[in-house]
């Protein structure tokens, strides 16, 4: 059996960290469940858009290889997350 790339692996991963099952899952991206059986077995990888909602409903540090998939540049989210804030 073929390894699944590990896209597939971690949009499994999310799924089952948050407890749905694929229907419930698919709802979240306005999908079907056979689009999200098809992006976890590693038959079609999900578009950039469901890739940075994946990264919002995520924790960290997972959010961050979301995000990242979907070209996000990560140093600018991280880099303003460590500035001090002006509010007192």
């Amino acid at each position: 059996m073929a390894t699944r790339p590990e896209w597939a692996q971690k949009v499994t991963e999310l799924r089952k960290s948050l407890g749905l099952r694929q229907v419930d899952f698919a709802a979240k991206f306005s999908v079907t469940q056979a689009a999200i059986s098809r992006w976890e077995t590693g038959i079609k990888e999900p578009s950039t858009e469901n890739y940075l909602k994946m990264g919002n409903i995520a924790s960290r540090p997972s959010c961050f290889w979301f995000w990242e998939r979907a070209g996000v540049d990560l140093t600018r989210i991280q880099s303003t997350e460590q500035e001090p804030s002006d509010r007192t």
